[in-house]
């Protein structure tokens, strides 16, 4: 085949091809009127907006909801501080050096909100469990570090700083 044949065909081949493109998808100037990579890339742009404002709007809402619940862990332990103990009754009296009630016949001084045996020189009672249980509020308290850990929640409070502590 000679080289001027080959060039015929390639051609034709040719512009068959572009007849073709131009009964389906119409004449070239409404085919492409700007680069399809623009359009991609605003695409791109957009979507990538799209998912930084949802990631965004996420984190909100999670360290919104996340304050709540220590604004609330704040606002129970203040509220367990400030509330009035159990009057004491029958052989039990209130000692007025401890806040504690004293049971004249055994001597043992208890919790009036728990009915906990409460050690008098700490003030500290200790539950079934073996947790330390600051008498005066009701919360478990860690000697170590003087946190205290709300027993319905679970949420460790630093009470010099009033703040959380993870």
């Amino acid at each position: 085949m000679s080289e001027t044949d080959r060039t015929l065909i390639d051609t034709t081949r040719a512009h068959r091809e572009r007849m073709l493109g131009a009964l389906a998808h119409g004449p070239q100037a409404t085919r492409r009127t700007v680069n399809t990579n623009v359009g991609r890339l605003l695409g791109s742009v957009i979507l990538g907006a799209v998912i930084c404002c949802a990631c965004l709007g996420t984190s909100f809402v999670v360290n919104l909801l996340e304050d709540r619940k220590q604004q609330e862990a704040i606002s129970a332990f203040q509220a367990a501080a400030a509330a009035n103990p159990v009057q004491p009754g029958g052989t039990v009296v209130k000692d007025e050096a401890t806040g504690f009630l004293l049971d004249q016949a055994t001597g043992q001084y208890t919790d009036p909100r728990t009915g906990f045996v409460v050690d008098p020189a700490t003030g500290y009672a200790t539950d079934p469990a073996g947790k330390l249980i600051d008498t005066r509020i009701g919360w478990y308290i860690d000697p170590a570090t003087g946190y205290y850990t709300n027993p319905t929640s679970g949420i460790t409070v630093d009470p010099q700083t009033l703040t959380v502590v993870e």
